[in-house]
């Protein structure tokens, strides 16, 4: 029986460890625990429907800013990544939510970055990983990204 409990435990916590790996931006933007903070982020920006809807994600990562743990998210305009993408800081624990929203104009080849409640706790070290998670750093040194 002590067996079987330990068992469907360590199955448990690896399902909960898999669910973070697999979260994305749209499962931010819906999911009834982030919605609200999803929500504030976004408020008075247009974004592309495929932010929340869904776009061609990269697995979440986990930095630490000060005090606080983070899942960092990105995703791109599905077919067309190089175009529209969106960064995401979401900590689960104090409930708050901080992006980068960046579109580049194919024309001039000139990129606009779009910040989303990006407040004083964030500021510059915050701005550094949404960026790094947009331009491949966080990806290619996911330990240099932590406060």
């Amino acid at each position: 029986m002590k067996k079987t409990i330990i068992a469907a435990a360590a199955l448990l916590m690896s399902a909960g460890a898999f669910a973070a790996d697999n979260l994305t931006v749209s499962d931010l933007a819906t999911n009834k625990d982030s919605k609200a903070a999803f929500s504030k982020m976004v408020k008075g920006h247009k974004l592309p429907a495929w932010v929340s809807k869904g776009g061609t994600s990269t697995p979440a990562k986990t930095v630490k800013i000060g005090d606080t743990e983070y899942q960092v998210l990105s995703a791109c305009k599905p077919h067309n990544c190089s175009a529209e993408r969106v960064a995401v800081l979401w900590s689960e624990k104090s409930q708050t939510m901080s992006g980068l929203f960046s579109a580049v104009n194919e024309k001039s080849d000139k990129e606009t970055l779009t910040w989303l409640n990006v407040g004083d706790a964030l500021s510059i070290d915050g701005k550094t990983v949404l960026y790094s998670a947009l331009s491949g750093s966080l990806e290619n040194h996911p330990d240099a990204f932590n406060f």
